[in-house]
């Protein structure tokens, strides 16, 4: 599999990158690490590709770390990500940094539409 974010580097067999000391983790992994579900903060869209299927990937925001995500295949994290996504998701008073208004990430996709459709 490719690093997505060197591109011409390959990760090893556990899903690490050499390279850059990114890493490519199974999100059941990733919560069951952090001892219950992960808390999405917000998000946008990744231009990483998966390493698995080669789709462009999500990008949200968790425990407000900015993570790529393929909903089918896994969650990749550069390098420390990972552990500050644990060390919040373990820290009891944990809050995001600033609220997300949940209709700002639906009027960006209605943007990102109509600007695709050339309205």
């Amino acid at each position: 599999m490719r690093c997505p974010a060197c591109v011409d580097a390959d990760l090893d067999k556990e899903g690490n990158c050499r390279r850059c000391g990114g890493q490519w983790v199974d999100e059941l992994l990733v919560e069951h690490q952090a001892s219950h579900s992960l808390r999405v903060t917000g998000g946008r869209y990744s231009e990483r590709h998966c390493p698995m299927c080669d789709e462009k990937m999500d990008e949200p925001l968790i425990f407000d770390v900015p993570i790529d995500r393929c909903e089918a295949h896994g969650m990749w994290f550069d390098k420390a990500e990972l552990e500050k996504v644990l060390k919040r998701a373990r820290s009891e008073g944990w809050e995001p940094e600033e609220q997300v208004d949940p209709g700002s990430s639906l009027r960006g996709l209605i943007a990102a539409a109509n600007v695709w459709r050339g309205d």
